[in-house]
């Protein structure tokens, strides 16, 4: 049903497209055109390939803007991309005089005298003004001599070196594949080659950007933008790196703001367009990011990058299977994409999630011992909802309490998520014989470029027990460091009865990722724990590890001693999570 639904969409978007005025369409490819051209002309030969295929996207025939991409890759010395362009050229229009001339070019170049020749000499007769085809016709007849001369044995003929090749050119072509394949040290290391080479390139400037900014240098990247803006401000392809910043950067807000000033000037532009959608994805505005992949892909169906958005925005909806289509379509016209790659090779998302844990807590003054054991199971309804139910069986002083809970969390945005739950506990003893929470998170950048986002968090309680009611206010802070790896919160409790009795404390707790499948944590708290109805204070020490064994299974293990008014406590605990 689904995909009959993405084919509604995507033919509607393509009549839409093809019912666009002539005139309109037009326009649309000379503005292109005219952008491919002068950047060519100003040596900038990746943005003007990548100008000049979007004009062919919209118009394949034209032979303008073949010929212009074919001397852009003689620019960059890609022969191969050269030689199509130009024959694509000839086979639409074949006494196109420029295109004859540059398949003369490459075919002086690969050292093919004998076909270059009788084109530069047809170029020459039609333009006799043209001096670079005269140039081209004599450099032809020279090497000939100095390779062909009957004077010399077979043996002794040499074959006429083709010029040199552009080092700058060659080494952003390395970077662009190394990049492609996941190696962005080894890519940086090209392109800051080629920078040193060449200080005022752009293309080189933004592509330094790129490739930092994939590795979270954000700093480092935002400067080499910025470099590119001062020396070509308003350049299109450093505005739009400066979009994918801030979407690295999480900062959705920036990102949406950025790339509306910029579509107000570029609405027909793909690469923006397919922007446009990711922004729209991290907003969760599915229905906006699907309309925008179909745009693309219904102006340029070999768009790989629009192919990969709408496999994640089926994934996100929960169709693995679709995704995986899309993904395989994006592999095939962009063969070895590490990241496409990846993508396939990610398991189907764990829809399940089982959590068990249990705890033994040994009492001072001889008060023997208690037990405390759950079994929680969730279920992830939609990327934004998640329903969970859990029990709890807990011994204390020789009785035992069985409860109940219920809860759903949801996510309004990427920034904004909030929580409710109830629960109840038949003939309870020393449990609250039913319980009411509900909490919410809010998401925002830190103030300082030290930190990671920081998290806003409330959660709030009521739980009513045989003979008194309690309420619990808890507001806490977390944020990160060390790119995510070191994490810190603090927790302030306020708690309060029915007749009046009022608490107050808190907890901190700091959490390390060792590896990336190891993590520790610890803290300290000084604040009331209910307990039997009762608040009473309480100072509590408390450290454990989590180990991912693998994607789908986690172990956990965690140590706390507590002291008391009348007792001291010390509580061992095992638990696991199970993802399927």
């Amino acid at each position: 049903m689904r995909r009959g639904r993405c084919a509604t969409v995507a033919a509607c978007v393509f009549l839409a497209v093809a019912a666009v005025p002539a005139a309109t369409l037009a326009q649309t490819v000379e503005e292109l055109y005219a952008s491919g051209v002068k950047a060519r002309q100003a040596q900038h030969f990746d943005e003007a390939a990548q100008l000049l295929r979007r004009a062919l996207a919209l118009k394949p025939d034209n032979a303008d803007a073949l010929v212009q991409l074919g001397f852009t890759e003689l620019g960059r010395n890609n022969l191969p991309a050269t030689r199509e362009a130009f024959s694509n050229a000839l086979a639409i229009a074949p006494e196109y005089l420029d295109a004859s001339f540059g398949m003369a070019q490459v075919e002086f170049r690969s050292g093919n005298l004998d076909a270059a020749l009788p084109l530069a000499e047809k170029v020459s007769r039609a333009q006799p003004d043209n001096a670079d085809a005269s140039t081209l016709v004599a450099s032809i007849h020279k090497a000939q001599q100095a390779g062909g001369s009957k004077a010399k044995p077979a043996t002794a003929r040499k074959r006429l070196r083709p010029p040199r090749p552009d080092p700058v050119a060659g080494l952003m072509e390395k970077g662009q594949r190394l990049r492609a394949a996941g190696q962005l040290p080894e890519a940086q290391n090209a392109y800051r080659r080629a920078l040193l080479l060449a200080p005022k390139n752009t293309d080189i400037l933004v592509a330094m950007g790129l490739v930092a900014g994939s590795q979270q240098k954000f700093d480092e990247a935002g400067n080499f933008f910025d470099r590119a803006l001062a020396i070509r401000p308003g350049l299109l392809d450093a505005r739009l790196g400066k979009v994918r910043l801030a979407i690295w950067q999480n900062d959705v807000p920036r990102a949406r703001t950025m790339i509306g000033d910029v579509l107000g000037a570029e609405r027909d532009n793909t690469e923006l367009i397919a922007l446009d959608a990711r922004i729209s994805m991290l907003e969760q505005d599915y229905t906006r990011a699907e309309q925008s992949f179909l745009r693309v892909l219904a102006v340029d169906p070999r768009n790989a990058e629009a192919l990969v958005g709408i496999g994640d925005l089926r994934r996100a909806r929960g169709d693995d299977a679709g995704a995986r289509d899309a993904y395989r379509q994006a592999l095939a016209l962009e063969p070895g994409s590490r990241g496409v790659e990846q993508r396939l090779a990610a398991p189907p998302p764990r829809k399940w999630r089982l959590d068990l844990g249990s705890e033994v807590s040994d009492l001072t003054e001889g008060l023997g011992g208690w037990t405390d054991s759950s079994a929680g199971l969730a279920y992830r309804l939609s990327a934004q909802t998640t329903i969970s139910g859990r029990t709890r069986v807990a011994t204390r002083f020789g009785h035992t309490d069985f409860q109940i809970e219920g809860r759903i969390d949801q996510a309004f945005s990427p920034t904004v998520s909030a929580h409710a739950l109830l629960g109840a506990t038949p003939d309870a003893d020393f449990l609250a014989r039913y319980s009411i929470g509900a909490g919410a998170s809010w998401q925002i950048l830190a103030p300082a470029k030290a930190f990671g986002p920081l998290s806003l968090n409330v959660d709030t309680r009521y739980d009513n027990f045989a003979n008194t009611e309690i309420t619990t206010i808890s507001p806490w802070v977390q944020a990160y460091v060390l790119g995510g790896r070191l994490g810190l919160s603090a927790r302030w409790v306020h708690a309060a009865d029915d007749i009046g009795t009022r608490a107050d404390g808190y907890v901190l707790r700091v959490d390390l990722a060792v590896t990336p499948s190891v993590n520790v944590f610890g803290g300290f708290g000084d604040a009331p724990e209910i307990s039997d109805g009762t608040l009473v204070p309480t100072r509590t020490v408390f450290g454990g590890i989590s180990w991912d064994v693998s994607d789908p299974l986690t172990l956990r293990s965690s140590l706390a001693h507590e002291q008391r008014p009348t007792f001291d406590l010390t509580t061992f605990r095992l638990g696991l999570t199970a993802r399927f």
